[in-house]
C-alpha cells in the first residue's frame, strides 16, 4: 500500500477510535493464551491516553496483579512507559538487580521481570503495548520473543481493519453531511424562492387591488362625466318642453348653445375612450408627412382662445420660426391639446407659456408651462398612467385619460414628455419629437408603467 492510500484510509485522530467490543474479546483470549504459554501471571494490552495508558486487557490468569481498565500515569516510571516513548522492545529479567529499575512501581506490584513490544496505529502513531511481567527472575528467550511479536502483529493487524473501517465510516459520514448540507442549502434556497414568489405574489394581489379600485373609480368618474352632458340636455328640453322655461328666442338659443357644448364634451370623451381601446389594442396608425410644429401649436392656440371660458388663463405662443418634421398632424394637434388642455384645468387663473423651437440634434420641443396648483412630488411618477390623478376627481373632472394618450402618442413618434412641476407654483411639461421620419405602421406603446 503506498502511503497517499494509506494516509487515506486513517481516521483523523486515532486518540478518538474505539475498540469494538468484539476486538476486545479477541485481545482477551489472546493474553489468556500467551500467559497460559509463557507461564506467567501477567500478559497485557496496554493503550497509551495522554496522559495516562489504559490496561485494555489483563490476561485472566493466576496472580495477575493487574486488572482490566486499571490506569496509570504515563510519568510513573512503569515499565511499559519506557517502551511507548523509546518504541522499542524491552527486556528486562530481574528489576531487583537492575539499578534502573529497582525502583519501578512494578515492583510494588510484586512484578519482577518484564518482556514487552510496542503496538503502533498503521499511521505510526504509538498505540500502546503488548507484554507480560512475571513474579520471578525470567530472561524469556528468542521463542518468547517471537510468539509476542506474532501475537502484537494480529493486534497491528486488527488495528488496521479498524482504521480502514474507521475511515471508510467518516468519508461515509462525511459524504452524508455534504450531502445534508446540500439539501440543506437547496431548502433554503427553495424557501427564499417560495419567500421571493410570496412576496411577488402579495406585491401582484397588491397592484391587482389598485387596478380593481382604479377600474372602479374610472367607471364612477366616467359614468359621472358621461352622464352629466346628458343630464344637463334633459333638464334644458324639458324646461322647454313642458313650459317651465319660456319659449324665447334668447332661451332657445341658450338651449342649442348648451346642446352644442354637451355634444362637444360627450365627443370628446367618447374619443378619448376609443383612442385608449386602439392604443391597447396596438391598432392606432400613424399618417406621416411633414408638418409645421409650430403652426400647429398656433392652431391649437387659437382654437382655445375662440373658447370664451378658455379667457381665465391667457396663453402666450412663443415660436420664433417653422418647425418642420415628419410627424402625423392629428396625432401631434391631439398632443398639444391635451397637454394645454391639462395646463388651463389645473393652472387657477394665471397665464400659460407655450414654446416651440428646435433643438441642436434635429428634434422638435414643445414646452407648456402652467402657474397653477403644481403636481404633488408622491404623484409625479404617476400621471402619464391611465385613470392616474393628482387631485380629486369630483373637483377637477375628467376621465384621467388625456396625459396617457400624450404619452402614447409621443412615444408612437419616437419621441419623449416629462413632467416638471413644484406643488403650488406650476408644472413644466416639455415634448420632444425628432423631425426626421419615425417607422411606419402600427402604433406599438412602449410600457407605461414608470421605474421605480
Amino acid at each position: 500500500m503506498d502511503r497517499s492510500s494509506s494516509d487515506e484510509a486513517q481516521p483523523q485522530n486515532v486518540n478518538a477510535v474505539q475498540i469494538p467490543p468484539e476486538l476486545s474479546q479477541k485481545w482477551q483470549e489472546v493474553v489468556d493464551i500467551v500467559a497460559d504459554i509463557m507461564r506467567v501471571p501477567a500478559a497485557l494490552v496496554v493503550r497509551a491516553e495522554p496522559p495516562d495508558f489504559v490496561i485494555l486487557v489483563a490476561s485472566e490468569s493466576e496472580g495477575n496483579p493487574f486488572e482490566r481498565g486499571g490506569r496509570e500515569s504515563l510519568n510513573s516510571g512503569v515499565y511499559c512507559e519506557a517502551v511507548m516513548k523509546t518504541r522499542q522492545p524491552l527486556l528486562i529479567p530481574n528489576a531487583l538487580a537492575d539499578p534502573a529499575w529497582s525502583r519501578s512501581p512494578d515492583l510494588k506490584m510484586g512484578m519482577i521481570s518484564y518482556l514487552g513490544f510496542p503496538i503502533v496505529w498503521p499511521s505510526g502513531d504509538i498505540f500502546g503495548t503488548i507484554c507480560v511481567l512475571d513474579s520471578k527472575e525470567n530472561t524469556y528467550g528468542q521463542l518468547y520473543d517471537r510468539l509476542l511479536m506474532q501475537f502484537r502483529a494480529v493486534i497491528e493487524a486488527d488495528l488496521r481493519l479498524l482504521c480502514s473501517f474507521d475511515a471508510q465510516m467518516a468519508r461515509e459520514a462525511r459524504a452524508r453531511l455534504e450531502e445534508s448540507e446540500s439539501a440543506r442549502r437547496v431548502i433554503l434556497a427553495t424557501l427564499g424562492e417560495l419567500r421571493r414568489a410570496e412576496e411577488g405574489l402579495q406585491a401582484s394581489q397588491q397592484k391587482l387591488k389598485e387596478a380593481v379600485c382604479l377600474r372602479d373609480e374610472f367607471l364612477s368618474i366616467a359614468s359621472h362625466e358621461l352622464r352629466t352632458p346628458v343630464s344637463s340636455l334633459q333638464l334644458m328640453m324639458q324646461g322647454l318642453t313642458k313650459g317651465l322655461v319660456p319659449p324665447s328666442p334668447e332661451n332657445i338659443l341658450r338651449a342649442f348653445g348648451l346642446a352644442e357644448r354637451q355634444v362637444g364634451r360627450l365627443t370628446r370623451l367618447i374619443e378619448e375612450l376609443l383612442e385608449v381601446s386602439r392604443i391597447q389594442a396596438e391598432q392606432l396608425t400613424l399618417q406621416i408627412e411633414q408638418v409645421d410644429l409650430a403652426a400647429v401649436a398656433r392652431e391649437v392656440v387659437q382654437r382655445f382662445d375662440a373658447d370664451p371660458k378658455r379667457a381665465s388663463c391667457p396663453v402666450s405662443l412663443y415660436a420664433a420660426r417653422p418647425i418642420i418634421g415628419c410627424w402625423d398632424r392629428s396625432k401631434l394637434d391631439q398632443i398639444i391639446t391635451n397637454v394645454l388642455a391639462n395646463a388651463i384645468k389645473f393652472g387657477a387663473g394665471k397665464s400659460i407659456e407655450l414654446t416651440v423651437d428646435e433643438e441642436p440634434t434635429g428634434t422638435g420641443r414643445l414646452v407648456v408651462t402652467d402657474h397653477g396648483i403644481g403636481i404633488a412630488p408622491e404623484s409625479l411618477p404617476y400621471i402619464f398612467e391611465r385613470f392616474r390623478r393628482a387631485v380629486c376627481a369630483r373637483a377637477y373632472g375628467g376621465l384621467g385619460l388625456g396625459l396617457y394618450i400624450v404619452r402614447s402618442l409621443v412615444d408612437a413618434m419616437g419621441g419623449t414628455v416629462r413632467a416638471e412641476s413644484v406643488l403650488g407654483s406650476g408644472s413644466t411639461f416639455t415634448i420632444q419629437l425628432p423631425c426626421a421620419q419615425p417607422p411606419s405602421g402600427l402604433l406599438h406603446p412602449k410600457s407605461l408603467t414608470p421605474s421605480a
